[in-house]
């Protein structure tokens, strides 16, 4: 085979129902609705029949057939063909599908359905055939699958030589001339011509009729085909008769078997008399219903092909929707189902599963196919599909149709090509003159374009996000360009509405304006103008109070002394805003600095919406398996010099050179990160900001770094010796271009000291009650480099490098783009991450996608030390209906999944719902999981996004108890026997919990929206009635009627009231039983044990928040927060904060990590430390500090990439 097939597909049901409806003799003029896609709705003709296409109605050719057993699932030996021809048009048509390429065929757990992609390069067409080739695109099945047809076996021209009715009058009058003597002759029917060509064709078929030949004179023959047959003679011969004239004798066809049935191709003899015998057996029918004659196949039978086709497609009994509206309601949506390769009467399980995968084969199209999706749930009014849209929409996921509207917003159309300026100004001439919802209407419409053209500015327009210069300017809005003066700017700002959130993003603007136009007067603005709640960082605070060393480097003491003479000399609210940056600053480092460097770890400085990756890097250090295997990673790391690739698979999939380059380049960044980590003498560590872009962006983005661009640029001005050099170190060495390079002149003293790569930073929305701005940066080489603004600057060199090579201008804006083009992506995609498990689950796969395999399993999967880990095996168990089980399904997995939690409920309960016996949607038997195998390290994802009709999407705040030992024998396999009896009775009774539950709370909801519940509601209606007696009175007095209130009612509302607290009671007490039996019915099973180590929690919304871990040090017996830059100990009265965290403050576990309790110190080990020697602390003049002049910009934010832009380019002798 070729190639992987591309393109959409379709799922096997919609070829069974395409393979009806086609009719390869009467198909539209280039349409063919078999192999075809539907374009997207609207965008042209959907495939339909011609009216003169055949409705075939096919019936199976039984002896050219090899049909799937019963009951039996494929396997990579499985080979299926059907035979079938249509009784109406005598279309012969063949469906073929091989296994032999399959590890895991469909349907399967994963893959419900075959979902067939094309294979055009294997489609046949001949004079006498067709054929199409598709295959399956789930990865483990990759099933062939070819359709072919055949033309008609008899012509017209032979049907009318069989039947017609004046051709047989003419042989009868000639045989009766020819004989006139011979008694019993007569005038065939067509019927008998037809029903006696069959049986000398059913004959020559027939191994055991040995008769093999008869007269030509035989009577019937005569009357049939002529005298002697020679009417009908051609025929006959190309059929296989044989007429031997001088003894006046015909002899049978003898058609050789065929041993492969298999790859039988039609041309073969036996297979062309078996295709007439049946299609006589169509005529036949044909003749009986036109004529009304006799059939004598009648009796034989004639079964439909249909079910024989479902079964070779694996199409059968597939989930169903069951809709409660007529069917032709439903017409609209059956374009939208087709785009999907689907049938509108997919179940919603299988709607999703046609949309991914629609989606991952032609990514192209995945707007339409969003949009597809959206429409069939809209339709449906689903609460599963429901959920589906809404976590796509949260991944930044824009519709076609939703682009559309977008763009009709604005009055432009979506094949608009106007520039991005254009369409930013049309937002904001609209913006000036609407209310809030329709300007948040607008936003949301700008940000839809936005994501679709990979536009920062319009995405950061639309959020109201002020990152560079083109977006302050572009958000002043106003014709404000970069000609417009620093007055007329802050002119422009009394138009924009005064709302707090307006005037922060003003102040954050003319900040970013101010700092490129190094401003004198938009600074001063800011420091007098400034009234809301501005961050002042650490270092502009010491800046401020003219400190020249950093914080960590001064003494506590000094400092006192230093912010009481400020207040003295300085009074004002900037130096007290100073003062409190300092002062937070430092309560956090008494915090940090209460435990010696050398057993403490060190925290990781976030780079604004980062946490979740801090949180996994921490994790990671802390896992000592893991973190060794990143240390050496040399050791594990596949050899390109020697391999081109690896035909292993990770994650399901074949991996490219590219993403094992990648995945080695992102092991060697996280390797510096964990050696920073190791020997950071301070409190905290800032991770590379390369390192961050990698870990958001796709291999084949790599190039687009900075650091990636400065390799290119320095092999740019390479010898042909350092050329030679780097060919012989082979594809490896060259990931990194300037590696050698590096280690040969300094360089990388340059490249880890500040990380040069990445000179922005990535920023998001965070909670307000994060605190990321106290976080130390990364030290410096030496306090000998900080200059004042007065001071020569020089090169910055490593010690002992030789003279830098010449540099290339015309590269650096190249260098520049490429860089900020690679940290939009990444930033964007950072932003898309709103969930650990994805990050995690990226980050170990380029991890493994660098490796060498140390084996492979038997769906080609990579077996290596990272998967080993983590990797747990199951089975996937069917309960059949005689009370027995099915074969077990291997499954294994990187870890459990659990339900979003909608209740309070504790890990083991969480864990129930997975492993618990339960029937899927569309199935009639249940289906349970079981451990197979398990790892050391066992990982428990806790999802908090979940949808209902009444909220929509929403993050479940309930709490999840988790426990410090976790017993797994409940859920081991069927390996161990005492384990399934007792699963069985849990099933039953949480079975039988789940009913009482539901009963109680009916029992308990009313009607109406009031605080009384169940029988408390009923006990004050009849306290209202009974007060009804002294208000008819009062109305009696004041002239008004009384309330007719039947006598009987208040008796009956008491007697229900009784009934209903004593079926209450009676609830409470069954479910207390068995919840007590379920506590206990596990209490002996205590041998495979695990501990709790690392608990992922996060505080917020669906939307947005902030991470943090919790990871247990099992040498120190305590747990310590890891919160970005910060590591504190979790203190012995704050551990119910992790095992049953119920304030919003403590956050929601959404990751717990248990790992095997007899190895649990030699898994987990956090302290992994070597602190080295700060570098001294050179003393400056005192004059220097007396005739420092103060910071122009003390409340402007600076990047790295402005601090020193004189040493981006050394001024070096050319």
């Amino acid at each position: 085979m070729s190639g992987p097939p591309s393109g959409p597909g379709k799922t096997a049901p919609k070829i069974h129902r395409d393979f009806l409806d086609f009719d390869p003799l009467n198909a539209r003029q280039g349409i063919n609705i078999l192999t075809d896609h539907a374009p997207p709705v609207g965008e042209g003709q959907q495939p339909s029949q011609q009216p003169s296409a055949c409705r075939h109605d096919y019936t199976i050719k039984h002896e050219q057939s090899i049909s799937p057993p019963l009951d039996l699932r494929p396997d990579a030996a499985s080979r299926y063909k059907l035979g079938t021809v249509c009784k109406k048009c005598r279309l012969h048509a063949v469906v073929k599908i091989d296994y032999t390429r399959s590890v895991n065929p469909c349907p399967n757990s994963e893959y419900p359905l075959h979902h067939f992609q094309r294979l055009p390069e294997f489609d046949v067409r001949d004079e006498h055939r067709i054929a199409y080739a598709w295959q399956c695109s789930a990865p483990q099945c990759q099933a062939h699958l070819e359709i072919g047809f055949g033309k008609q076996r008899l012509s017209p021209e032979d049907r009318d030589l069989l039947i017609n009715t004046e051709l047989l009058k003419r042989r009868y009058e000639s045989v009766l001339q020819h004989d006139p003597g011979r008694e019993g002759m007569r005038q065939a029917t067509p019927m008998e011509a037809l029903s006696r060509l069959r049986k000398y064709i059913k004959d020559s078929l027939n191994a055991e009729h040995t008769r093999r030949s008869f007269p030509a004179n035989n009577k019937r023959f005569m009357e049939t085909f002529g005298v002697h047959g020679q009417d009908c003679a051609q025929l006959l011969q190309r059929l296989g008769f044989k007429y031997a004239s001088d003894i006046l004798e015909w002899s049978l066809p003898d058609p050789p078997t065929i041993d492969d049935r298999i790859e039988a191709d039609g041309n073969s003899l036996r297979e062309l008399l078996e295709d007439v015998e049946i299609e006589l057996v169509a005529l036949m029918y044909k003749l009986a219903g036109d004529t009304g004659a006799i059939n004598p196949a009648a009796s034989e039978g004639w079964p439909s092909a249909s079910r024989d086709v479902e079964r070779v497609l694996a199409a059968q009994g597939y989930p169903r929707h069951v809709s409660l509206r007529r069917t032709n309601t439903a017409n609209e949506e059956a374009p939208f189902f087709s785009s999907l390769g689907a049938l509108p009467d997919f179940a919603d399980s299988l709607v999703e599963f046609v949309h991914d995968r629609q989606s991952n084969c032609d990514p192209e199209q995945q707007s339409y196919y969003f949009e597809c999706l959206q429409v069939i749930t809209e339709s449906r009014n689903s609460e599963q599909l429901h959920v589906k849209v809404a976590m796509l929409q949260s991944t930044n996921l824009v519709s076609r149709r939703d682009l559309s509207s977008a763009y009709r917003t604005f009055g432009l159309s979506p094949t608009d090509n106007s520039a991005d300026d254009y369409i930013l100004n049309v937002f904001q001439a609209r913006q000036s003159n609407v209310n809030g919802d329709v300007a948040e209407e607008n936003r949301q419409a700008l940000y839809k374009i936005g994501l679709m053209r990979n536009s920062q500015l319009l995405i950061n327009a639309s959020r109201q996000s002020v990152e560079t210069y083109e977006d302050a300017l572009a958000w002043i809005g106003n014709g404000a360009t970069k000609d417009t003066d620093d007055e007329m700017l802050i002119s422009m700002l009394t138009l924009k509405e005064g709302t707090a959130a307006v005037r922060e993003i003003a102040q954050k603007a003319i900040s970013v304006i101010a700092k490129e136009r190094r401003s004198d007067m938009l600074n001063s603005w800011l420091q007098t103008g400034r009234t809301d709640g501005y961050t002042m960082s650490v270092d502009e605070a010491l800046r401020y109070m003219n400190i020249e060393q950093k914080l960590e480097d001064i003494d506590q003491s000094v400092i006192g002394v230093a912010l009481k003479l400020a207040r003295t000399e300085r009074p004002g609210e900037q130096t007290e805003k100073a003062i409190a940056t300092i002062e937070r600053a430092l309560a956090g480092r008494d915090v940090a600095m209460t435990h010696a460097p050398a057993s403490w770890p060190v925290g990781l400085v976030s780079h604004g919406n980062t946490c979740y990756l801090n949180s996994l890097l921490q994790y990671y250090f802390a896992l000592k398996p893991l973190r060794d295997i990143v240390q050496e990673y040399d050791k594990y790391k596949l050899d390109l010099a020697t391999e081109k690739g690896k035909t292993a698979r990770v994650g399901g999939r074949q991996i490219s050179l590219v993403e094992i380059k990648g995945g080695q380049r992102f092991a060697k960044d996280l390797q510096h990160l964990f050696d920073a980590m190791t020997t950071e003498p301070g409190t905290a560590v800032t991770p590379d900001r390369d390192m961050v872009c990698r870990a958001f962006l796709e291999p084949q983005a790599y190039h687009m770094l900075l650091s990636s661009a400065m390799d290119e640029r320095v092999g740019a001005n390479r010898t042909d010796q350092d050329v030679a050099t780097d060919s012989a170190l082979g594809p490896d060495a060259m990931l990194n271009g300037t590696e050698s390079a590096q280690q040969a002149n300094g360089e990388d003293w340059v490249s880890r000291q500040d990380s040069v790569a990445s000179s922005a930073t990535l920023q998001a929305d965070e909670p307000e009650d994060v605190p990321m701005q106290l976080g130390t940066e990364q030290p410096r080489p030496s306090n000998t480099d900080v200059t004042t603004d007065n001071a020569p600057q020089e090169p910055r060199q490593p010690p002992s490098a030789p003279p830098l090579p010449p540099r290339r201008f015309s590269t650096t804006e190249d260098v520049r783009k490429a860089q900020r083009e690679a940290l939009s992506i990444a930033e964007a995609k950072a932003r898309e991450q709103q969930d650990v498990t994805e990050v995690h689950d990226s980050v170990t796969f380029r991890l493994r996608s660098g490796m060498k395999p140390e084996d492979v399993d038997d769906s080609g999967e990579q077996q290596d030390r990272i998967r080993a880990l983590y990797t747990i095996g199951l089975t996937q168990t069917e309960l059949r209906n005689d009370g027995g089980a099915s074969k077990p399904v291997p499954l294994s997995d990187s870890g459990i999944q659990v339900n979003v939690p909608k209740e309070e409920t504790d890990i083991y309960s969480a864990l129930d719902e997975i492993f618990d016996a339960q029937t899927f949607e569309g199935a009639d038997h249940e289906t349970f999981k079981s451990v197979r195998s398990l790892p050391p390290i066992l990982q428990i994802s806790i999802p908090r996004i979940g949808w209902d009709k009444a909220r929509g999407t929403y993050k479940s705040e309930a709490t999840v108890r988790l426990e410090d030992e976790l017993y797994l024998d409940r859920y081991i396999d069927l390996s161990h026997e005492d384990v399934l009896p007792s699963r069985k009775r849990c099933w039953a009774w949480r079975k039988q919990l789940r009913e009482l539950r539901k009963e109680r709370l009916a029992l308990k909801q009313s009607a109406v929206d009031i605080d009384l519940q169940g029988p408390e509601a009923f006990g004050e209606s009849v306290r209202i009635l009974q007060d009804f007696s002294q208000l008819n009175n009062d109305l009696e007095e004041a002239g008004v009627g009384g309330v007719d209130i039947d006598p009987s009612l208040t008796a009956a509302l008491i007697e229900l009231a009784g009934e209903r607290t004593q079926r209450l009671q009676k609830l409470e007490e069954q479910i207390s039983h068995l919840q007590t039996c379920l506590h206990g019915e596990f209490t002996n099973f205590k041998a495979i044990k695990y501990r709790l180590a690392a608990v992922f929690f996060h505080r917020g919304t669906q939307g947005s928040g902030h991470y943090w871990v919790n990871i247990k040090d099992f040498d120190s017996n305590l747990w310590r927060n890891y919160n970005d830059d910060t590591v504190q100990q979790v203190q012995p009265n704050q551990l119910e904060g992790i095992y049953r965290a119920t304030r919003w403050e403590q956050g929601t576990p959404t990751y717990a990590v248990y790992v095997q309790d007899d190895a649990k110190e030699h898994l987990i080990q956090p302290v992994c430390r070597s602190p080295r020697e700060p570098p001294p602390v050179v003393e400056k003049p005192t004059e220097a500090v007396q005739t420092a002049p103060a910071d122009p910009t003390p409340v402007l934010e600076e990047s790295v990439a402005e601090w020193d832009k004189p040493r981006e380019v050394p001024q070096v002798p050319w």
